[in-house]
């Protein structure tokens, strides 16, 4: 443990002193590695913070945001390199225009200008710096002019060159003979090219990739080079010899990889083929990436969409399985009521049928001993009575009246037993058939309710039927049908009619009665023996009932039906 602590502080016994040899050394190691003598670094050293930097205005390369005093641009990109390498920070000049500039100079305020073409006049007053970068003047032209362009052409059409550039003077010198059209400035100038005002503009190869960038003159390419004409140097007082040479050798520090890099940052005129641009290779790279990062990502999100879709559609599956035990168990138990209903509907039915059954033989046999055996004897009695009257006719006519008188209460009796015969058995088919009864049962229900009951037949022959239990439900359901219209809705006209259509007989009662009246939103049990009716003769019933208009009974049955003994009630 005491050897481990020793050896701690050992190390950084040599780390400090290390750090304290390079800290008194520093002075030496910078010396050596200095490219500046003595005494221009005791000269930077001791002025920077007072020397004034002014970029031009007007050179819109170096774009300009004044409000917030700030330079950004090819120019400044190589001045700020140069104050990377003197180790300095001079101060700006945040001019809005040329005369401010101008004026700030007559002051003696500004010791650097760091764009500034030589020449004669300005060698007076400012020492310049080998030139630091070079900015070949061109000719832009519109795309559409690309074909048809040649040097020799260039003398026809209209040519635009900013005033007080430079480029005039040159234009003038080199370009004699041309159609020169002054513009207020590079920029106009771009524009007018663009708009087709003018063919082509003269103009440096900076300003152009400024421009064209800036108003989006997509429009416009390079059409030729017209060799370097601006060369741009740090121009700094002839009062401040040393400045100049410093600024001189701190560009000369600046390697060929820095200006490039400022030179492709700030120059970006490129005709190159957009499949040429490398800009465009890297771009299309990144995009591709993009694209199969985002593919990755789908198709992994797609996977993880379909475990989990498979997952829920089991339990899907699983719900749906136990949903359909579930139906099928409820679809039995559903199954087996109904049945059960259907049974006991069955047995209603059958209750219903043998009731009838019942009330109908029991009308039948009341009908057949009234009219064989009753009927018989009262006849016979009217026979004696009728020959004791002849007996006594010459003798004693007085009893013989008498006599006459009980055969006619006797005759009338048989009338009157003959009328409740035939409401116990009103068909006779091998007798007379339903027409004759349905005939009858208008003339008794004319004279039983006083009210007037026509009946009619279009086919008679069609009509006739040849089962006697079809026939009797059939003039039950009419015997229903009447009493219910004469007793119950007040009627004064009912139409009995009897129709032989194709394959189907219809039977129908018509009333100018009050309607149906129903109890409690319910038929009443005559309504619901007739309907009954109808379906023992296999046949439909239909209703049609209006209050104060009157009601309609139809009943639809095929006539070639026939019906068990059972059916006949």
């Amino acid at each position: 443990m005491m050897r481990k602590r020793m050896r701690s502080f050992l190390f950084l016994g040599i780390g400090l002193g290390l750090v304290s040899v390079t800290f008194l050394m520093r002075d030496r190691l910078w010396q050596r590695s200095d490219f500046l003598t003595s005494e221009e670094r005791e000269w930077i050293n001791d002025y920077y913070r007072g020397v004034v930097v002014a970029p031009d205005p007007r050179w819109r390369p170096d774009a300009t945001v004044q409000q917030q005093q700030i330079y950004a641009g090819l120019t400044t990109d190589f001045m700020e390199l140069v104050e990377r390498k003197l180790g300095v920070r001079f101060m700006r000049l945040y001019a809005q225009s040329w005369e401010q500039v101008l004026a700030a100079d007559a002051r003696r305020e500004i010791d650097i200008h760091p764009v500034l073409a030589q020449s004669e006049e300005r060698s007076k007053d400012w020492v310049f710096t080998d030139p630091y970068i070079r900015i070949p003047m061109i000719i832009v032209m519109r795309a559409s002019l690309k074909d048809k362009f040649s040097p020799q052409k260039m003398s026809t059409m209209k040519m635009g060159v900013g005033s007080g550039y430079g480029i005039d003077a040159f234009v003038e010198e080199h370009c004699k003979g041309y159609n020169i059209v002054p513009v207020e400035s590079d920029r106009f100038g771009l524009i007018k090219t663009a708009m087709g005002e003018i063919d082509l503009m003269i103009t440096d190869l900076a300003s152009a990739s400024y421009y064209i960038e800036l108003e989006g003159l997509t429009n416009l390419r390079l059409a030729a080079t017209m060799g370097s004409l601006y060369e741009f140097s740090f121009a700094s007082r002839r009062d401040n010899p040393l400045l100049s040479s410093i600024l001189n050798k701190a560009l000369k520090e600046i390697t060929r990889e820095e200006r490039r890099a400022i030179y492709d940052r700030w120059i970006v005129f490129d005709v190159k083929p957009f499949y040429r641009n490398r800009a465009f290779w890297y771009s299309a790279g990144l995009t591709l990436l993009t694209v199969v990062v985002v593919l990755v990502v789908i198709v992994v999100w797609n996977m993880t969409l379909k475990v989990e879709v498979e997952g829920k559609t089991r339990e899907l599956k699983l719900a749906r399985d136990r949903l359909e035990e579930r139906v099928e168990e409820r679809t039995e138990q559903l199954a087996e009521a109904n049945r059960a209903l259907q049974r006991d509907i069955e047995g209603r039915a059958e209750m219903a049928r043998d009731i009838l059954d019942i009330s109908g033989g029991e009308r039948a046999r009341i009908g057949r001993e009234l009219h064989d055996s009753i009927g018989q004897e009262m006849v016979g009695v009217t026979f004696l009575s009728r020959a004791v009257q002849s007996d006594l006719a010459d003798e004693r006519p007085e009893e013989a009246e008498r006599v006459g008188r009980i055969a006619d209460y006797v005759e009338n009796i048989i009338t009157g037993m003959k009328r409740i015969v035939r409401g116990l058995l009103p068909v006779d088919i091998m007798d007379k058939g339903l027409v004759v009864a349905l005939a009858q049962l208008a003339r008794e229900a004319t004279r039983m309710y006083r009210v007037e009951c026509r009946f009619s037949c279009d086919n008679e022959e069609g009509c006739r039927l040849s089962d006697n239990a079809l026939a009797t439900n059939i003039y039950r359901i009419a015997q229903e049908a009447v009493g219910n219209a004469a007793k119950h809705a007040s009627a004064s006209r009912i139409t009995i009619q009897l129709t032989a259509e194709q394959r189907v007989n219809v039977l129908s009662i018509a009333d100018d009665g009050h309607g149906i009246q129903q109890k409690d939103g319910h038929a009443g049990m005559g309504m619901k023996i007739m309907r009954y009716r109808a379906e023992l003769a296999r046949g439909s019933l239909e209703v049609h009932s209006k209050p104060e208009e009157g009601t309609r009974i139809v009943c639809r049955f095929d006539p070639g039906v026939h019906l068990d003994s059972a059916d006949l009630v």
